[in-house]
């Protein structure tokens, strides 16, 4: 069989550049497979009709219709085309829309309409697909627990743009900095780390998984150390943080506007240590945050909460350093002991690394895809699938 003779239609109104989508669609490159992509971003009806329209063009050439990430109302609309057309219908939840917005955010009431709503988008997806997608163990328990399933599926963890995140320093600041910013930054006097010290970087949206009170506290203990914090992002709980920040006089922290992810690469790439996620949800339990991945890929120390999530593929002290959640006093202890420890600074770079290599890279990525949905897997729909870790 030469390379690329199957094909898949990835269909969905996902954000092209999203780490989720991207990782997606290269392991299933990687893994040889001829990606047919329907994708459109129209409003609500025409959305539905253009990607039908595409799919119809290009469903005699696949047996596989994948719903990218978010496209929880699309899936029982594309299950009648698929039934009538006689493929297969894989859907990547992602995430719980009730989880992430009643439970984690917490944006409407449990007992309104919107969470009503939530509850269906995910009970309706998640029943009409005959393979479901999951980025974690954890977040597959919850969603068959909560919606009383029992199919096939498979566990794709999250992955990264490794021309992007990559574990050479001097290379992934360049590359990501490029000649105009540096050229740039070097006539205005201004360099990614203006003060010196052990630096301490978190990026994010903001919203309450990730936990960044507890991280503000933790740096307000460290004030009179060498340590330095640079927050990049924005979002739900941006004007809380900073109103914190002020009142606990921190003045051991930046805060940046959200910036490109080639430019976050360079933040990273100079950065000592990288943060995770600290917040105390039960969806803060489920994930493995994209940030980790995407710092373990560059090789760079990290401190997170303990999570099941995260246990699965890291290990305390060996490839990442664990802290209780929203514990900011054992986060500011566990950063000294880092700063202040050479050798266990640089083993959990390494061992970050390793483990990335090991389960988030393209390559790892891309077998399971290989697996799952290439002609030689030969899968049948109701027989589940096996998962790593």
């Amino acid at each position: 069989m030469s390379p690329r003779s199957e094909a898949i239609c990835l269909l969905g109104h996902h954000e092209p550049g999203y780490p989720r989508h991207r990782s997606v669609r290269e392991a299933l490159e990687a893994a040889g497979l001829n990606v047919l992509e329907v994708h459109s971003r129209a409003p609500f009806p025409w959305r539905h009709v253009i990607l039908a329209a595409g799919y119809l063009r290009v469903f005699r050439k696949v047996k596989w219709v994948f719903i990218t990430e978010g496209g929880h109302r699309l899936v029982p609309f594309m299950k009648l085309l698929t039934l009538l057309t006689g493929r297969q219908l894989a859907f990547d939840p992602f995430l719980s829309r009730y989880n992430t917005r009643i439970e984690d955010r917490r944006l409407h009431s449990p007992r309104g309409w919107e969470a009503w709503l939530c509850l269906w988008q995910d009970w309706s997806s998640t029943h009409a697909a005959d393979l479901l997608v999951f980025d974690t163990q954890e977040h597959r328990e919850y969603f068959f627990a909560k919606y009383g399933l029992a199919k096939p599926n498979l566990i794709f963890p999250v992955g990264v743009d490794e021309s992007v995140f990559h574990p050479d320093p001097k290379a992934a600041a360049a590359e990501a900095a490029g000649a105009e910013t540096a050229a740039a930054e070097a006539a205005s006097g201004r360099a990614l780390y203006p003060q010196a010290g052990f630096q301490v970087l978190f990026y994010g949206t903001y919203i309450p998984l990730q936990g960044i009170e507890w991280i503000v506290r933790a740096a307000a203990l460290l004030a009179e150390s060498d340590v330095r914090f640079t927050l990049i992002g924005a979002g739900q709980t941006a004007g809380e943080i900073q109103a914190l920040a002020a009142t606990l006089r921190a003045a051991n922290i930046r805060f940046l506007a959200t910036v490109k992810a080639e430019e976050l690469a360079a933040y990273l790439a100079g950065a000592d240590l990288a943060l995770g996620i600290f917040g105390g949800t039960v969806k803060a339990d489920n994930v493995v945050a994209n940030k980790i991945v995407q710092a373990a890929a560059m090789g760079k120390a990290i401190v997170t909460r303990d999570s099941k999530a995260v246990g699965r593929y890291f290990r305390d002290g060996e490839s990442i350093a664990l802290v209780p959640a929203a514990d900011p006093g054992a986060l500011a202890r566990k950063i000294m002991e880092i700063r202040r420890d050479a050798e266990l600074h640089a083993r959990l770079g390494a061992g970050a690394r390793a483990v990335f290599e090991r389960s988030f890279s393209v390559t790892s990525l891309s077998r399971l895809m290989q697996d799952t949905f290439s002609d030689a897997a030969r899968i049948p729909p109701t027989r589940p699938l096996a998962t790593p870790g």
